[in-house]
């Protein structure tokens, strides 16, 4: 792989990791009622879907089979759990 490509690769993988745990710390800031009351599963559900898209990047490559799972699971979270949590909890 040329080294732009991988250097690239490799940032995108940290940014999943980043964005992982950025939105596991908001998820465990959240009250537990909020994430019932929006329809999106339980909260322990998203502290784990959340856990796991962390570890899964730190394992394996973003663009790999496994990190694009990750990186479903960061992205669903930031563009459609959060916004809906954040509008009910106020904050």
């Amino acid at each position: 792989m040329p080294p732009l490509i991988a250097l690239i690769v490799q940032a995108l993988s940290w940014a999943i990791v980043l964005g992982a745990v950025v939105c596991f710390v908001d998820a465990l800031i959240r009250p537990a009622q909020a994430f019932p009351a929006i329809d999106r599963q339980t909260k322990p559900f998203w502290l784990f879907i959340l856990g796991l898209c962390g570890v899964v990047a730190l394992l394996f490559s973003a663009v790999g089979f496994f990190g694009l799972f990750a990186s479903v699971g960061v992205v669903f979270y930031l563009v459609d759990v959060r916004p809906k949590v954040k509008a009910i909890t106020g904050r």
